[in-house]
């Protein structure tokens, strides 16, 4: 694929990028009192399951499934399990992505399950 023909996905677009309210920092720093994470995941699409964790549709830029918020919200909350689903962030375009034909109509399925660190292990988080 040549480099005119890349389409970016979300993590690409998101690693080039700069936050004008926050700093980026390693998943140890944003989430200290987790101790162990498994996030297991499935694509649909219109032919059905693809079992992949990033967007395998070739028209789309930008996508896949934002799965931090989960994670913040599972955190915050302080569960241990959930099941999310949501569609994939991208859209089908043209090769620049100049001009964007429609939203990308895969979806995605995680299952999330975190194991947290002991109180004293966690250090003091408010």
């Amino acid at each position: 694929m040549s480099s005119r023909d890349h389409r970016p996905k979300a993590s690409e677009v998101f690693r080039n990028s700069n936050l004008v309210f926050a700093q980026k920092v390693s998943f140890e720093e944003a989430f200290p009192q987790i101790e162990d994470i498994t996030i297991m995941g499935e694509e649909f699409s219109v032919g059905g399951p693809h079992g992949k964790q990033f967007c395998s549709n070739p028209l789309c830029y930008r996508g896949g499934f934002s799965v931090g918020s989960v994670i913040r919200d599972m955190v915050r909350n302080k569960e241990t399990e959930r099941e999310a689903r949501g569609l994939c962030q991208g859209n089908e375009g043209s090769p620049k992505v100049q001009k964007i034909y429609r939203k990308c109509y895969h979806t995605f399925k995680m299952k999330i399950a975190i194991r947290y660190k002991e109180a004293a292990d966690a250090g003091a988080v408010s």
